[in-house]
């Protein structure tokens, strides 16, 4: 019987051992019943992880209605389409302070706090989210309605191992939402731009200089025109842009934007 018992200690022993091997330890739960199971983690990557939107804003220099001047070489009107992209990163949030309770250490959750989503696991059948692990390594499991799965992971040899232990949901009614966060670059791209400025007169007429930017199959095309109107004309159109024309002098031209 001796003997019997001394070499159940060593098989203990030596399981122990190997439960203690890898880049992760259990810490205040590295038991031998912390868990009996392991399952792969499908990491989410870099690309996966992160979606690219773009992302579109208007910068306009103009005013229908209003009254402006403009003086020789300034401008009447402009107006740019910048475009830039915008990675988006899954993180999910609690509906309410609470956690995950047991005789041990508790996982807390704070609804004032993101957590970043990593990768997910199938765990009896079924496809859990793995939430970021806290400071002390638990991983908390997620389906896809946000629903808490009743036990705590760790990550063990790069694989999902579930505690033993007993969680109780508080409140119970406890769930998580998802949540993107966005980051956007430096880098803006023109997208389209149109400008009109005054030339002056020149033979008693108006001058305008017309530039206009279109994206034809994702390459940039300038064109650029000079027109011309008599400089007692009161309505002047330019491509789409109607102006009226309220004075003009030596000093520039006083107008309205009546429609672009």
């Amino acid at each position: 019987m001796k003997k019997i018992f001394i070499g159940f200690v060593a098989v203990l022993v030596a399981s122990c051992s190997y439960y203690m091997k890898g880049n992760y330890t259990l810490g205040k739960r590295n038991t031998f019943n912390d868990f009996f199971y392991t399952y792969n983690i499908r990491y989410y990557d870099t690309g996966e992880f992160s979606s690219v939107a773009k992302e579109t804003e208007t910068i306009s220099d103009y005013q229908a209605g209003i009254v402006r001047h403009a003086v020789p070489a300034g401008i009447v009107v402009s107006s740019k389409v910048l475009e830039k992209d915008v990675y988006t990163d899954e993180m999910v949030r609690p509906t309410k302070k609470g956690g995950l309770v047991s005789y041990t250490v508790p996982v807390e959750f704070s609804d004032e706090k993101v957590y970043k989503i990593i990768g997910e696991a199938e765990v009896d059948e079924r496809i859990y989210r793995l939430v970021e692990p806290n400071r002390l390594g638990d991983v908390v499991l997620l389906d896809d309605n946000g629903n808490i799965y009743p036990r705590v992971g760790r990550i063990y040899n790069d694989r999902l191992a579930l505690l033993e232990t007993a969680f109780q949901l508080e409140p119970e009614d406890l769930k998580f939402m998802n949540e993107r966060t966005r980051q956007a670059e430096d880098d803006e791209h023109l997208v389209s731009s149109f400008e009109v400025r005054y030339a002056g007169i020149k033979d008693y007429k108006m001058v305008f200089r017309y530039k206009v930017v279109s994206n034809n199959a994702g390459e940039l095309v300038e064109e650029n025109k000079t027109l011309e109107f008599p400089m007692y004309d009161k309505n002047v159109t330019i491509g789409t842009i109607q102006l009226e024309i309220l004075n003009v002098d030596d000093t520039g031209i006083e107008y309205k934007i009546v429609s672009l």
